[in-house]
């Protein structure tokens, strides 16, 4: 009866969490570290309400059977991860891997050197090759939440058993797909993107691809899937530097006008430091290695909450903004012109509010001015992308599940 009301209702789920803000904020006091009760109770609402119009969306783009959709698909599936790890609700984990499985539909056979793998098309011929390939870009980023909803899964002390062949089936996918496919036979053992000789700029390929093993070894132990994730890891520290609180990579290292993406009116990179936008697969991939206990402290995770409040932040709450760059910086990025148009934070950045309650009261702020309808480049951006507010609202649940459970107050 309440969801068919709420659902008939003009203001919905989300509108009647606004009317509650109002006379609600003032007279509860309960808190959760800096975290108000209601903020909690809003994200909750906020999350149902945006997921629901987001479902047509989502099932369209679960049964394209292309990678290049798919790739895109893994901000809504990882936005529905998170909430369903805040939660633990059984209904979402229903949901969300029903999507997976219509993806999973859609898997084809490939043969290399008389072994068969599974992948999803189309199958291109690359140059300096004839033989037709998948798009390892495209693959290695709509793979991760396969890998992530397997540890997930087998990680509940409720769900392991029950739903113990689903995760193996995504195991076995996305070991053929990323690990023994690309890994073990195009690479030879080797992340190409690592070698710095002839990639000397960090590649998000890499970060994707150390996700992947990040979590099938948190969903399995097993010790190649550690190699990757750990080499991977590894790469990355080693370009961290310190900048003020938190982290700078990459810094003014970038030729100016490049990464043009060869889009039309594109003026690329014009700040020589890392983009805000692709940025976000980093503090991903630190806080899944930490988290499966392989590597980070929490003194680096700390570091990369601070880049984010720090610097990419614009210090307001009333209207909050984030720079197109790593290092602060407003200039264009590609077609991106405005100041914090490039700035969208909700599939990766926003993971560090589990570590910080000054993040986690920075996203607050965004999915409360997205929520109330306040438009600047940077909310537009978070609210309009892929999964933007699936995403968004899905982290901040995961995070308050982890700040409490930790009683940090950082």
């Amino acid at each position: 009866m309440l969801n068919s009301i709420l659902k008939k209702s003009r203001f919905g789920i989300i509108g009647i969490s606004l009317l509650l803000m109002g006379p609600l904020q003032g007279c509860i006091s309960k808190k959760e570290g800096n975290a108000t009760w209601l903020d909690r109770l809003f994200a909750r609402a906020a999350f149902q309400y945006y997921l629901h119009q987001a479902e047509p969306e989502i099932e369209k783009e679960s049964r394209s059977g292309e990678s290049g959709v798919f790739y895109f698909t893994s901000y809504y599936l990882n936005g529905m991860l998170s909430a369903v790890e805040a939660t633990g609700s059984e209904s979402l984990l229903k949901k969300t891997t029903r999507y997976m499985d219509n993806m999973m539909t859609s898997v084809q056979s490939i043969d290399y050197k008389g072994k068969t793998y599974q992948a999803w098309g189309p199958f291109v011929i690359a140059p300096h090759s004839e033989i037709p390939k998948p798009n390892v870009h495209y693959t290695l980023q709509a793979t991760v939440p396969f890998a992530r909803a397997a540890s997930i899964i087998l990680r509940h002390s409720g769900w392991s058993a029950k739903y113990s062949d689903k995760a193996q089936r995504y195991i076995e996918f996305a070991n053929s797909a990323v690990i023994q496919y690309w890994y073990l036979a195009q690479y030879n053992r080797h992340v190409p993107w690592l070698d710095t000789e002839h990639v000397p700029i960090w590649n998000d390929n890499s970060t994707n691809m150390g996700l992947v093993a990040t979590y099938l070894y948190s969903a399995t132990g097993d010790p190649l899937y550690r190699e990757v994730a750990v080499g991977v890891g590894q790469a990355f520290q080693a370009k961290l530097s310190p900048s003020g609180r938190g982290w700078i990579w990459e810094s003014h290292t970038i030729p100016i006008g490049s990464d043009t993406d060869n889009t039309p009116g594109s003026v690329g990179n014009q700040a020589g430091v890392p983009d805000t936008s692709h940025t976000n697969r980093e503090p991903f991939l630190m806080i899944a290695l930490h988290e499966a206990g392989l590597m980070y402290s929490r003194d680096d995770i700390d570091r990369m909450a601070n880049t984010f409040t720090d610097t990419i932040w614009n210090q307001s709450y009333e209207d909050p903004s984030f720079s197109n760059y790593l290092n602060g910086s407003n200039k264009p990025y590609r077609v991106y012109m405005e100041p914090g148009l490039n700035g969208p934070i909700y599939h990766g950045w926003a993971f560090v509010g589990g570590y910080s309650w000054p993040a986690q009261k920075v996203l607050v702020a965004t999915m409360k001015a997205i929520a109330h309808g306040k438009k600047n480049p940077s909310l537009v951006r978070n609210a309009t992308s892929y999964g933007g507010k699936v995403g968004l609202v899905g982290q901040i649940l995961r995070n308050y599940s982890i700040l409490s459970a930790s009683h940090s107050d950082n």
